[in-house]
C-alpha cells in the first residue's frame, strides 16, 4: 500500500514539474507581461481591456502552436475587430455568434482570411462545421467555395460536400469538370495563389475524390454531371498541349498523371462504366503503352 501510494507522490511530482515547466515556456514566448493573461486573471481592468487582453493572449498561444513557421512568414494581413471575431466563430463553429454577425451584419467582410489565407468557409469546412457552412452559404458574395469543396472531398466530409454541391455556383456543370488553372481567373471560386489553397490546380473535385477513393462522394458528383476527361495523346499537336509543353513541362505532365490516377481510381471505375474490368483491362493496357514513353508512367 505504502509503496503504491510513493508511485502515486512520485507521478504527481513529476506531473507538476512538467506543467511548472511548460508555464516557464509559456511566460517565456508570451513575455512576463502576459504570464497573467495566459491564466485569465486581469485585476484592475475593465471588461473590455479584460476582453481585449483575452483576444490577445488566444492569438499569441495560436502562434506558438501553429510552430515555427509562422516567424519566417509574411507579416499577419490586418483585420478589424469584428473580422477577427468571425474568423474565430467559424473555426471553433460557434453557430450563434456567426449566425448573428452574417445576418444583422451586411456590411461584415465575410471573405476576409487569416495569415495563412483561409477564409471563414474554408476553415467551417476544415474543422467539420456543417451548421456554421450552411449559415456561410448563404451570404452572395461569399468566395472560394471551389476550395471549400475540394476540402471537404480530401476529408471526406460526405454531408458537407452534399451542402456545397447545393449552392448556387455548381448550377454549372462547368464548376465540376474545370480545374482551378481551367476557370476563369478574374473569378473567385478559386484561390490562385499558394497561400489559399493547398492542392494543386490542375486536380477537379471529381479528380480529387476518386484519389482520395470517396466511393459516395464520386457517386454524387457523377449524378451532377462530373466526369473525367481523359488527358490527350502525348504526341498531340493541339494549342494547347504545344504551349503546356514547351512553357510549363512539368504541370503538363502532372496534370495527366493526376488525371490518369483517377481514371485507376477503383472508386471512378466501378461507377463511371458498365463493365469495370474490361475499361480497367483497357486502361492497363494504354498505361503500359506510355510507360514506354513517359518514363514517370512506370
Amino acid at each position: 500500500m505504502n509503496q503504491r501510494r510513493s508511485v502515486s507522490e512520485q507521478n504527481h511530482v513529476i506531473e507538476r514539474r512538467v506543467r511548472s515547466r511548460d508555464n516557464l515556456l509559456i511566460n517565456a514566448d508570451f513575455g512576463d507581461d502576459n504570464c497573467s493573461s495566459y491564466h485569465g486573471y486581469y485585476p484592475g481592468r475593465s471588461s473590455a481591456e479584460r476582453q481585449l487582453l483575452a483576444r490577445q493572449a488566444v492569438a499569441k498561444r495560436r502562434q506558438a502552436l501553429r510552430g515555427p513557421a509562422y516567424m519566417f512568414s509574411d507579416p499577419p494581413i490586418s483585420l478589424s475587430d469584428a473580422e477577427q471575431r468571425f474568423l474565430e466563430a467559424a473555426e471553433y463553429g460557434n453557430i450563434p455568434e456567426v449566425r448573428r454577425m452574417v445576418l444583422h451584419m451586411p456590411s461584415l467582410n465575410v471573405n476576409a482570411v487569416d495569415y495563412m489565407g483561409q477564409n471563414a468557409l474554408q476553415l467551417a469546412v476544415a474543422n467539420e462545421h456543417l451548421e456554421v457552412t450552411e449559415l456561410l452559404l448563404g451570404r452572395v458574395e461569399l468566395s472560394r467555395v471551389g476550395d471549400a469543396l475540394l476540402l471537404a472531398i480530401s476529408k471526406g466530409y460526405v454531408r458537407i460536400t452534399e451542402v456545397l454541391l447545393g449552392h448556387r455556383s455548381f448550377s454549372d456543370v462547368q464548376r465540376l469538370t474545370a480545374s482551378p488553372a481551367q476557370a476563369d481567373m478574374l473569378d473567385d471560386f478559386y484561390a490562385y495563389d499558394e497561400d489559399g489553397t493547398r492542392f494543386s490546380h490542375d486536380v477537379t473535385p471529381v479528380i480529387l475524390a476518386a484519389h482520395c477513393h470517396e466511393y459516395e462522394i464520386v457517386h454524387n458528383l457523377l449524378g451532377k454531371g462530373a466526369r473525367i476527361d481523359p488527358p490527350h495523346d502525348y504526341f498531340c499537336c493541339c494549342d494547347s498541349c504545344n504551349y503546356q509543353q514547351q512553357f510549363d513541362s512539368f504541370s503538363h505532365s502532372r496534370s495527366r498523371i493526376n488525371a490518369y490516377r483517377g481514371l485507376a481510381s477503383p472508386a471512378y471505375l466501378s461507377l463511371s462504366n458498365e463493365d469495370p474490368v474490361l475499361a480497367a483491362l483497357e486502361l492497363s493496357n494504354e498505361l503500359a503503352v506510355l510507360a514506354n514513353i513517359e518514363k514517370e508512367f512506370k
